[in-house]
């Protein structure tokens, strides 16, 4: 779960870049400062989408939140798409990143990165590329 945390800490910072107005000093504490709130943001374990406000979590069979995975992902307790491989997946999430400013390849190379390690994809009923 570190490894995926520090991978968006760093694409997250590679993407922002930084602000010319400011001294190197200014843009390397803020990059810091940006990296660990995506740290502490919760990570849907599925598709990697950082959940920054719990209207985002996915529900389980009750009702009730459920805080690994996303609304999107996740809903009533089932996953949304239950046939979609790990393949599959990063093409349907790259497009969403691109339209938020994220060049294809970086965010294709992130989830390529990032999903093998998120829960959905480790779990022992998975196996090969397919959940």
């Amino acid at each position: 779960m570190k490894k995926v945390f520090l991978i968006l800490a760093f694409v997250s910072i590679f993407v922002m870049g930084c602000n010319p107005r400011t001294t190197q000093k200014e843009n390397q504490a803020q990059d810091v400062a940006q990296g660990m709130e995506l740290i502490r943001a919760t990570i849907c374990q599925s598709c990697a989408m950082p959940m920054d406000s719990n209207d985002l979590f996915g529900t389980d069979a009750d009702g009730a939140a459920n805080s690994d995975y996303c609304k999107y992902c996740y809903a009533n307790g089932e996953f949304l798409a239950p046939d979609i491989t790990m393949d599959g997946m990063i093409e349907v999430c790259v497009p969403f990143m691109v339209e938020q400013g994220m060049e294809e390849e970086i965010a294709r190379g992130f989830l390529q990165e990032a999903l093998p390690q998120l829960k959905r994809w480790q779990s022992n009923f998975c196996s090969g590329q397919t959940h």
